[in-house]
């Protein structure tokens, strides 16, 4: 029986070990692909629903639970054309979990007759799920962020790491950036950041006076360049950059 050479055998090992790699490298990227795409879906059914949230309704079922996951799953396949994720990584199910938590945190919130607005906008809803899934202690975390100068939620402010991805994508145009080989407070990390253009919803509080709902039945001489929120919007047109979804996996 004759020997296989010393050299062929490091050599297959090493192909084989770097074959790993790169299936684990491609399967921590879909990860943080999938979740990012959650995230975005959910707050898009969160937009969708702004009229029940605010409503004076007395069925609101479909906004908790598993129903209101049924729904963002509905979301996620007329936003992205594809099915939802699978859920088969611990973080996703824990993002699952997340949203569902912050839902019934505001169920008093949103039942409330007496308020005309609650407040739950999407980037509200985003926020809280950030800080929900934060809190979880699993070394994940998800964000809306943008320029600096373009964020209205100091809490959303970029991290050298994501003023650098932008940056990135703005020169190369691509639709994501993947970083394997990245850092988080100083710990290793995954790191994966989308871009995402301003879309018609966005409209209501970050485009001019004209999309603003409060002005709806009013003279124009008398519209009000501040949103529903408070703040003063921008003037922002579809299709500009609108920021991005930021998700960070690290080691705790």
């Amino acid at each position: 029986m004759s020997r296989i050479p010393v050299k062929l055998l490091m050599i297959t090992y090493l192909f084989a070990a770097f074959a790993n790699a790169e299936l684990a490298a491609m399967a921590n990227q879909q990860v943080l692909e999938d979740l990012s795409k959650m995230y975005r879906s959910s707050m898009a059914y969160i937009f969708k629903q702004q009229a029940l949230i605010n409503g004076d309704h007395s069925d609101k079922n479909q906004l908790f639970g598993y129903p209101f996951i049924e729904n963002v799953k509905q979301a996620h396949q007329a936003k992205f054309s594809q099915p939802f994720p699978a859920i088969d990584h611990p973080l996703k199910q824990k993002l699952i979990e997340a949203m569902i938590e912050v839902m019934e945190d505001n169920r008093t919130l949103i039942y409330d007759k007496e308020l005309n607005f609650k407040g739950f906008i999407p980037a509200i809803f985003a926020l809280q799920l950030s800080n929900k899934l934060s809190q979880k202690g699993l070394g994940v975390k998800i964000k809306f962020t943008s320029h600096a100068d373009m964020i209205r939620n100091q809490f959303n402010q970029p991290d050298d790491w994501e003023t650098a991805a932008m940056a990135k994508l703005a020169a190369n145009k691509k639709n994501y950036l993947y970083d394997e080989n990245a850092s988080y407070q100083g710990k290793a990390a995954y790191r994966h950041f989308t871009p995402i253009t301003i879309q018609p919803f966005c409209l209501t509080c970050h485009g001019s006076p004209g999309h603003n709902p409060l002005n709806e039945n009013i003279a124009k001489e008398q519209w009000s360049s501040f949103d529903v929120t408070g703040f003063k919007m921008e003037g922002w047109r579809l299709g500009d950059f609108g920021g991005g979804i930021s998700v960070v996996v690290y080691e705790l």
